[in-house]
């Protein structure tokens, strides 16, 4: 990672990846902080936990490694170990003597992206399951997550899955406010958690005051009720269908597979969706397959 400031080119931080795959999935600052917010000029990673599978080498809860892990630094702070970004004094482990002082929350596998409700300040992180279970968690400062001890609420037993018994029995976890079964029929083939934005716009009025998550791969997105999380339960979602003009209400990698067809294009096998929130609360919706970027409107008919 590197900060370019003014026209010299700065490196903050490097990760020796132990695996190839689940490297770190999202940066960002806190989009909603205004000057003078704690929060404000303060960037947040997310490190997935190494790679391979089941995190072999226990990195998401080792305390003295950065992996599996969200991240709270200061770009412009001087105080960490190698001098090029700062540790702020309010996160929940600055100054401990057995946790880096960078880490915001443990306990997460892959945590692909993560966002804030503009309303209420409640942060969310879409974490990629092992084999089993897909979530979306809150996080809150010093949260453990659980991975690899737990997979969503259910203890992780290994890469043929989970003990479904005595689901969400520590306290001392942090589980999802949604998730969602790997063998759903809805979402045949391989799974992956993406998302997240609070929709808090007054456009598309049965979203207002929702949670929009979505399915990496198939293009679904689903939709849970920002304003009524259960303390320490779970929350049931919604599918939410897009329509392009008159044609009917289907995901997104549909629409991304219609538009290969009138591009004269292979039709795409996955959607690769991600969400991108901008100024004024519009929502828009990105793939890596048809060239498109969808903003999310009211239904016209």
């Amino acid at each position: 990672m590197w900060l370019r400031k003014g026209c010299a080119k700065r490196t903050m931080m490097r990760f020796g990846q132990p695996f190839r795959n689940h490297n770190a999935g999202h940066l960002a600052f806190h989009p909603h902080a205004q000057p003078g917010d704690a929060d404000y000029g303060l960037l947040y990673v997310g490190a997935a936990d190494g790679g391979s599978g089941g995190d072999p080498l226990g990195l998401a809860q080792n305390r003295r490694s950065a992996f599996g892990k969200i991240l709270r630094i200061d770009p412009l702070g001087t105080n960490s170990a190698n001098g090029q970004y700062g540790i702020p004094d309010d996160n929940p482990f600055a100054g401990s003597d057995d946790t880096l002082g960078e880490v915001y929350a443990l306990g997460l596998r892959n945590p692909q992206r993560f966002g804030w409700d503009r309303e209420t300040g409640a942060m969310y992180v879409a974490d990629i399951g092992q084999n089993a279970v897909e979530e979306v968690s809150p996080v809150t400062p010093g949260a453990n997550l659980g991975w690899n001890t737990w997979e969503g609420s259910f203890r992780y037993v290994g890469r043929g899955g989970v003990d479904r018994t005595n689901p969400r029995s520590d306290p001392a976890m942090t589980y999802p406010v949604v998730e969602w079964a790997r063998g759903d029929p809805l979402m045949p083939g391989r799974q992956a958690a993406t998302g997240v934005v609070v929709y808090r716009d007054d456009r598309i009025a049965p979203l207002r005051g929702q949670v929009l998550v979505g399915e990496f791969v198939t293009g679904e997105i689903f939709a849970f009720d920002a304003d009524r999380v259960p303390a320490g339960g779970n929350q049931s979602m919604r599918r939410v269908l897009l329509r392009s003009g008159a044609d009917s209400a289907v995901n997104l990698l549909t629409l991304i597979r219609a538009t290969n067809e009138q591009q004269g294009r292979t039709q795409a096998d996955r959607a690769d969706l991600r969400f991108a929130e901008a100024s004024g609360g519009r929502v828009f919706i990105l793939n890596k397959h048809d060239g498109v970027i969808r903003e999310m409107v009211p239904d016209a008919r």
